[in-house]
């Protein structure tokens, strides 16, 4: 379980965010997770553990955690995860879709026929709502059905962005008013590394969050 797992999150009992760690699984089945020496925890004491894999989709396991051993350089810690029950599973067919409006910058090769060559640069675009499995943007470039477009991707304050390439499923006339024509476009991901996928995996989840906590103080 997990083998192909690369990223995960911990939390404490009220759901909050604990730190973020690496994942391994030795030869004898142990997961092993990598998390920074600065990460406040208690040894030996249950907490829910966030797998994000490739495979299994978003896990939620509850799982007690071993004293941690300090690794070459200090500042980070391995400690052993022990699972005791899983409590969710996500799978791949069910991914969440969180309403984003992040704006990139997007590009697609130049086929005979397109009315513009697309710039060097890309064409401005709006990520209307993304998932592990896909994304709908909104942009002005005119693209059919089964073409292939990528964009950089970032979370808000991360300046490693990864290349995400999707190709196109469905279209729509997306215009904001006469004077604006705009494209919407349903697209899948294609070609997507594990390591992106964890990653948007726990972006995504990280927002659902967000949006629950920021529901609930308006509620109180």
């Amino acid at each position: 379980m997990f083998e192909k797992c690369k990223k995960a999150e911990v939390l404490d009992k009220s759901g909050a965010l604990v730190c973020q760690c690496r994942v391994s699984v030795g030869h004898s089945g142990a997961i092993l997770l990598v998390i920074p020496r600065a990460a406040v925890y208690k040894a030996n004491t249950n907490y829910r553990v966030v797998f994000y894999d490739p495979v299994l989709g978003r896990v939620i396991c509850r799982c007690r955690l071993s004293a941690a051993l300090p690794l070459p350089g200090g500042e980070l810690c391995s400690l052993r995860c022990e699972v005791l029950e899983q409590l969710i599973q996500d799978q791949r067919r069910q991914d969440v879709k969180i309403p984003l409006g992040m704006n990139v910058m997007l590009h697609a090769t130049y086929q005979p026929g397109d009315p513009i060559e697309p710039s060097s640069l890309g064409i401005p675009a709006t990520i209307v709502n993304i998932s592990a499995g896909g994304v709908y943007l909104r942009t002005s470039l005119l693209l059919n059905v089964g073409r292939r477009v990528w964009f950089d991707f970032a979370e808000p304050g991360n300046r490693n962005a990864m290349t995400l390439s999707a190709q196109v499923l469905r279209t729509e006339d997306a215009s904001l008013s006469q004077n604006q024509i705009l494209y919407g476009y349903g697209c899948k991901f294609v070609n997507l590394l594990s390591r992106h996928e964890a990653a948007l995996r726990s972006f995504i989840f990280q927002q659902q969050r967000q949006q629950r906590q920021q529901q609930r103080k308006q509620q109180e």
